[in-house]
């Protein structure tokens, strides 16, 4: 396991890996942070080499039925316009 001392306050820090942010739904590298819940400072750090990896980008798939769903609706949002 690898690890990483904080070199503000010595204390251990975890690695958080990469992922994709629950608020902005936007990718974002792997870090270290210096756990303040655990008697940390808070600081966080650059994570390096294979770590450091960007998160896979995932993609939302509209399953067929929908988007046909979608298009009969936009086709009679269409109908309605031209007969105004």
């Amino acid at each position: 396991m690898v690890t990483k001392i904080c070199e503000k306050c010595d204390q251990t820090m975890r690695l958080v890996p990469a992922g994709v942010s629950k608020a902005k739904n936007k990718p974002y590298p792997a870090f270290w942070s210096c756990d303040a819940r655990n008697g940390g400072c808070g600081a966080t750090a650059k994570a390096e080499g294979e770590a450091a990896a960007a998160a896979p980008l995932v993609q939302n798939v509209i399953p067929q039925e929908r988007l046909d769903a979608i298009e009969r609706k936009l086709d009679e949002v269409i109908v309605m316009l031209q007969a105004v």
